[in-house]
């Protein structure tokens, strides 16, 4: 009866247009399981192949089989050797697998020349997660005129719903980087919104995939040297472990027992010395970035940073057709320093559970922070309607309680904000309109929030065009308006922003860019009242494949906190890439920063209490002789004079090596240094003072 049902179920597949892959342990290759006719998708015009490019696939039991065969001309680029998840500057094949086309989401494969590995989950919002990682495996062949590429897809790592025979969907795709284009089949683009994940081709497979119990072990030990004091110790905290836990093809837990993130670099030099708020970094700690989007939570109510050194962790995820869910927890350490408490041993609890569907979805998140003797707990939701084909209405609501003995509140403190939002996205323009309130006593300490106790009134239009054979590829334009209403439980004020931004892609290869905003009223921290505007002028140029180089000049009248006063400022910024010989790349970003006041001393002394011109330079480079192998070097400059210290640098190195698979050992050096003595012509260096030099070795293995 069953093969019957199969058999049925192959007949109406193939009448409706599906294709039924066969099972085979050897290469299918046939009409029936063809893939051909690939169209350009970037630019949207639908244009056929010059080079034309087939796939094949099949199913090997518990596997997937592709193999594309793509005709290649002069133009071909191979790009260098990377390892995994960083992929390279070269053309590429992808194939997408959609195994719950509504639930939106696709798995992201990608073949490049060279054999790297890039993978990834595609949300709705067309986001790619590349955190989230497969065993997936391809061979690469290339000639004069041809590449082949046969790729593996393992079928028991992935969601999908369990009756058999499996209905999924595939969209594979190619990507030529000297002309920058995209070709695919089926044509899909996206613009096409959830769309996308409707329209890919339909694929039947027949035989069941047998799922595995998946649980993986990754112990591993670090053993510092901090280079000041010259010395070392044993440490229970230098060891730990990652649990991983796949029950079933839709849910994920992970368990990390004192996670260490050594390997991590440092952050890199910044120009925040002129800022009214804490400094925003973003998370690069993989265990708190992988199916993080799962939660769908903003920053202002989850910053994964203030979780600074957590003893103990672990996140679960996991989907159904209509509904994703996410729980995550964390306890961080205490850290005193010279007995001052740097930070709490708090504990944090994240709850999420997001319904989709097709043109309505919501999602709704608890967020808390406790300790004892203190709470902070958050509810966040939101939901976003397309009520008619292109037309959209939102809200988010945010609701705080929070309380904390050593701060003798008389109540709870609680607090809220509010928001709605009208949008309207006809052909190539984007409008909306929306308003926000945020409360006095919104409470949000597990997250990052710059402002509340305001309300305002937003306006945006957007315009954007793709081109096809034009020395105009892509051009946009942007502006914002906001009426703010600040200060709503002290002496209310109303001002008024705006933000303008252009961008032109030339099919030279080069890009230019404009941006433009104004603050009719800034308030500083004196509570007084400033105008400010600036305006930056840019282009980005990467004709060559050894060398690209992004400008951009800036200047305005800024806020300078520290002197409650506007003062002209000018901006110069280099951004240089540079790939000298195959498998070495090296990068500088710089910035030239002018304030047209006085450096302010402190009086009687030559301590410098703000500075008025400096720069601020990072430079890194990688050498990945091999995909197992990689050594990076990195360093940070500020030469912003405080105090008695005239520059601070930073510098880090990680070697990290794959000895055998999932098996790895990182070597590494980080330090910090302040300049006390400035550079002259005899001693260019002049004389630094060292804060921090740390060296680490750290192996980790999967079991």
């Amino acid at each position: 009866m069953k093969a019957l049902l199969c058999l049925f179920t192959a007949l109406l597949a193939i009448h409706c247009g599906a294709m039924v892959l066969p099972d085979s342990s050897e290469p299918v290759l046939e009409d029936s399981n063809l893939i051909s006719n690939w169209v350009r998708i970037d630019p949207e015009d639908k244009k056929a192949e010059t080079l034309p490019t087939q796939a094949w696939v099949w199913q090997d039991g518990g596997n997937l089989m592709v193999h594309l065969v793509a005709r290649i001309d002069s133009t071909f680029t191979k790009g260098s050797i990377s390892v995994k998840d960083e992929g390279t500057q070269a053309d590429y094949l992808r194939v997408q697998l959609i195994t719950i086309p509504d639930a939106y989401f696709a798995y992201y494969y990608a073949a490049y020349p060279l054999g790297n590995l890039l993978d990834g989950v595609r949300d709705e919002s067309m986001d790619v997660d590349y955190a989230w990682d497969s065993h997936y495996s391809y061979e690469s062949k290339f000639g004069t005129d041809t590449w082949t590429v046969t790729m593996r897809i393992p079928l028991n790592e992935l969601r999908y719903k369990q009756d058999s025979p499996y209905k999924w969907k595939i969209i594979v795709s190619r990507y030529h980087y000297d002309s920058n284009e995209y070709y695919s089949y089926p044509y899909v683009i996206t613009k096409d919104g959830k769309d996308y994940f409707t329209k890919g081709q339909d694929i039947v497979l027949q035989t069941p995939v047998k799922h595995k119990l998946d649980v993986t072990f990754r112990p591993y030990y670090v053993k510092s040297y901090d280079l000041l004091r010259r010395s070392s110790s044993w440490d229970p905290e230098h060891i730990g472990m990652d649990i991983a836990f796949n029950p079933s093809q839709r849910t994920r837990i992970k368990l990390a027992l004192n996670p260490d993130f050594s390997d991590v670099p440092m952050d890199q030099a910044r120009d925040d010395y002129n800022s009214k708020y804490p400094p925003y970094y973003n998370e690069n700690r993989f265990f708190f970035i992988e199916d993080i989007d799962a939660f769908g939570i903003d920053s202002d109510v989850l910053y994964t940073r203030s979780i600074v050194q957590p003893r103990l962790a672990f996140k679960a995820t996991g989907n159904s057709k209509t509904l994703n869910w996410g729980a995550l927890g964390a306890f961080d350490k205490k850290i005193v320093d010279e007995g001052v408490l740097i930070n709490p041993d708090d504990y944090f609890q994240v709850l999420a559970v997001n319904p989709s569907w097709r043109r309505f979805q919501m999602s709704n998140g608890i967020v808390s922070r406790v300790n004892k003797g203190y709470y902070n707990h958050v509810y966040t939701g939101s939901a976003n309607w397309e009520y008619l084909p292109n037309l959209y209405a939102a809200y988010e609501m945010i609701i705080s309680l929070r309380d904390k003995e050593s701060e003798n509140l008389p109540d709870p403190q609680k607090g809220y904000s509010g928001s709605f939002k009208l949008q309207a996205k006809p052909g190539d323009f984007n409008f909306s309109v929306g308003y926000r309130k945020l409360s006095k006593d919104l409470a949000l300490d597990a997250g990052h929030l710059y402002e509340k106790d305001n309300e305002y009134f937003s306006g945006s239009f957007g315009w954007s065009k793709t081109y096809a054979e034009r020395k105009v590829r892509y051009a946009s334009l942007n502006a914002w308006v906001y009426n703010f209403h600040y200060d709503l439980s002290l002496d209310p004020y109303y001002c008024f922003s705006s933000v303008m931004s252009a961008n032109l892609y030339l099919a030279s290869k080069i890009n230019f860019f404009a941006s433009g905003y104004f603050h009719d009223k800034v308030q500083d921290l004196n509570k007084d009242l400033h105008k400010a505007y600036d305006a930056s002028l840019g282009f980005y140029w990467y004709k060559l494949k050894s060398f690209r180089v992004l400008g951009n000049y800036f200047f305005g009248r800024t806020l300078v906190y520290a002197l409650s006063e506007v003062y002209p400022q000018h901006k110069i910024t280099i951004n240089t890439a540079i790939y000298p010989v195959k498998n070495l790349s090296a990068s500088v970003a710089g910035n030239w920063i002018h304030y047209g006041y006085d450096k302010l001393l402190l009086p009687g002394t030559n301590m410098v209490m703000l500075d008025e011109e400096y720069v601020v330079v990072n430079a890194a480079v990688d050498y990945t002789p091999k995909p197992t192998f990689k050594i990076s070097m990195g360093s940070g400059l500020s030469s912003y004079e405080m105090g008695t210290s005239t520059a601070s640098l930073s510098f880090w190195g990680n070697l990290r090596y794959e000895f055998r698979p999932e098996w790895f050992v990182y070597l590494g050096l980080k330090s910090a240094q302040t300049q006390i003595e400035p550079s002259t012509w005899q001693d260019p260096a002049g004389d630094f003072r060292k804060d921090l030099s740390t060296a680490y070795v750290k192996l980790s293995v999967t079991l």
